[in-house]
């Protein structure tokens, strides 16, 4: 029997939710919703639409009063 496995992997929306609760000490549901700031969909779409080749932008945004940089490999950085 032959067994797959899937990465499981957050999706990038999730990843900055999550990295911002962490640095502010908050929990995700306390920090305001991210689609105030960007569609979550569309990060995601971007960032999963890069063909292998080609890769993926860098994503420069303010949430919560950070500066978030997601690079071409989903990568999250959290900035003051």
């Amino acid at each position: 029997m032959t067994t797959q496995t899937e990465s499981i992997d957050p999706p990038v929306s999730t990843k900055v939710v999550q990295q911002v609760a962490a640095v502010t000490g908050q929990e995700v549901a306390q920090l305001q919703p991210l689609y105030d700031t960007i569609d979550p969909e569309a990060l995601d779409a971007i960032m999963n639409s890069g063909a292998a080749d080609t890769p993926s932008p860098i994503i420069q945004f303010t949430y919560s009063g950070y500066r978030i940089t997601v690079d071409e490999s989903g990568e999250v950085s959290v900035d003051k």
